[in-house]
């Protein structure tokens, strides 16, 4: 893996796959992989073989996740939107000729949708041509005042009460915590169909997957980070970034599933029409599946790299 300081001082490692092959892949179009809560750039080694034959694939770890520094300190999404920033402005060349070098696409995971809506707040959506956020509600909370209850909020961390038991949790057995979160985020474990056909010795390798990448962290930091993360409302600074006015031109692809044990897919689909409303041109599409959960791109990996794909080559996206 790759590595930079930030101006804080914490090291990012990060995969960069243009360094993995021949001089051609170093001038392939960019695309950043930005992986969730308690994840790591390992939850993407399903889709980066599709994905980087036609694009140099960027996948940190997050801070304080991997094999990132574990910091006490940057525990909010707006430093992972700054450490974002930082890694993108490695990569900007002014003297290239290539237009392809000058732009990116980005698709984020749960947490990592968050952070590209921060990154969009503070920094506009530029470079990124195309966005594609997978299963994230724009406000994990419930609000009721505004309507935004639990057919649209995080199906269990919607709430103080909640994240005070979570952070509690974390302190005395982390990994009774990750367990939580990995049975929330696989289709298989949260709704089980008939006809999954995961083995008992794939059931493990995942748990032990995500498990092992999880308690590379600090309990103490990830609970003060879903302090943070929970408690963010995106709704307005989504319009504001991407929405008619925002000068925007930066396309959307919104992907939800009916079996997430973290959304019901009508919190993250809200994503599509905040970024269309009262727009002319309407660049955000939406994507519902049915054939994995939190993690999709975990356990669809072919069928998930096709939609990237379509959408990135500005084709129409079909789910099959």
């Amino acid at each position: 893996m790759q590595s930079f300081r930030t101006n804080d001082n914490v090291t990012i490692k990060y995969i960069d796959t243009g360094l993995l092959g021949g001089g051609e892949d170093l001038q392939k179009p960019l695309l950043m992989l930005i992986h969730g809560f308690t994840g790591s750039s390992a939850v993407w080694q399903r889709n980066i073989p599709s994905l980087s034959k036609e694009y140099r694939v960027i996948a940190p770890d997050l801070r304080g996740h991997g094999d990132s520094d574990k910091c006490r300190h940057g525990y909010q999404v707006m430093r992972l939107a700054k450490d974002l920033r930082e890694l993108v402005l490695l990569f900007e060349d002014p003297e290239a000729v290539d237009s392809k070098q000058k732009l990116w696409k980005a698709v984020g995971g749960s947490l990592g949708c968050s952070i590209l809506w921060c990154y969009a707040s503070l920094f506009t959506t530029n470079p990124f041509t195309h966005m594609v956020f997978v299963d994230q509600s724009p406000l994990q909370n419930s609000d009721p005042t505004s309507g935004w209850d639990h057919r649209f909020c995080n199906r269990s961390m919607n709430n103080a009460l909640a994240l005070s038991s979570f952070q509690t949790t974390l302190a005395l057995s982390p990994a009774t915590a990750h367990r939580g979160t990995i049975a929330a985020c696989l289709s298989y474990l949260a709704y089980p169909l008939p006809t999954d056909i995961q083995t008992s010795a794939e059931r493990t390798s995942d748990e032990e997957f995500f498990l092992r990448e999880a308690m590379k962290g600090d309990p103490w930091w990830y609970g003060k980070l879903m302090a943070d993360h929970t408690a963010l409302d995106w709704r307005h600074a989504i319009q504001a970034s991407f929405g008619p006015g925002s000068g925007s031109t930066t396309k959307v692809l919104v992907i939800a599933s009916t079996r997430s044990g973290c959304f019901p897919s009508a919190g993250p689909i809200t994503v599509a029409g905040l970024v269309n409303d009262g727009a002319e041109e309407k660049r955000a599409k939406r994507v519902v599946v049915h054939w994995g959960g939190h993690w999709l791109y975990w356990e669809g990996p072919e069928r998930f790299a096709r939609m990237c794909l379509e959408f990135f080559g500005d084709l129409e996206v079909v789910d099959a």
